[in-house]
């Protein structure tokens, strides 16, 4: 059976996490919570924005103004014009994957995920409502919910589902949700040695490279009506 490629969107369909996790840091930073962006993206990669605000409060006291993320968002995506770039291109666009249904589930606000898709030029390749984010459910990864709500919206089973993710949490979410997980290590932000090995720890799939994992899902989803098609063409 044809499997439901599930990405996740910061770190895996755009570089974003390194840009985000600077702004971030100087944003706690100015709040009375110094941070360096190196340990913004050990935190806090693939949080939410509410589960970075409760970890806060938990582990300082602090309270953050309740429009900080949105006020920071906008000045994230205001980067994201200049520094953004795609990550899955190869995989996106293979003629062999033409066919296989694709979704996004992000921890992300639906703006963020939308802007960034955009500005990257990979929107084309998702239809708009099989776009999902954490506002959807009730709660965020780690928890499987914004992964099991994709999967049923696209009319999968999770056995059927396989998921792209960059971070902790999101193998986490996905394992949770019992979803087949490849790790994708393609981000600058996961040039880290410290968050490679993080990874890896999880014992799932890594791969570093976009073009190993376009070989890894090949291998992985059902393509033949695909390969049929072109081989009528040839």
């Amino acid at each position: 059976m044809s499997k439901l490629i599930i990405f996740d969107c910061d770190g895996v369909l755009v570089d974003s996490e390194i840009i985000a996790n600077r702004i971030d840091a100087e944003t706690l930073t100015s709040f009375g919570y110094p941070i360096s962006t190196e340990e913004s993206i050990k935190k806090f990669v693939g949080m939410s924005a509410k589960a970075v605000n409760e970890l806060i409060l938990k582990e300082s006291g602090i309270s953050l103004p309740s429009d900080l993320w949105t006020l920071t968002e906008e000045h994230i995506l205001k980067a994201f014009e200049a520094e953004l770039l795609p990550l899955m291109l190869p995989v996106l666009e293979n003629p062999f994957l033409k066919n296989v249904k694709k979704c996004v589930a992000s921890s992300s606000t639906r703006k963020w995920v939308l802007r960034s898709l955009q500005m990257t030029k990979q929107d084309h390749f998702f239809q708009n409502e099989h776009v999902f984010t954490a506002s959807q459910v009730k709660h965020g990864k780690p928890a499987p919910d914004v992964f099991l709500f994709a999967a049923e919206q696209m009319g999968y089973s999770p056995k059927d589902c396989l998921v792209i993710e960059d971070s902790i949490v999101g193998i986490e979410a996905a394992r949770a949700a019992k979803m087949d997980v490849i790790g994708f290590l393609g981000g600058r932000h996961a040039q880290f040695e410290w968050y490679k090995e993080r990874i890896r720890n999880e014992q799932v799939v890594v791969v570093e490279h976009v073009l190993d994992l376009l070989s890894l899902i090949l291998d992985t989803v059902e393509t033949y009506p695909v390969q049929k098609e072109f081989n009528v063409d040839m």
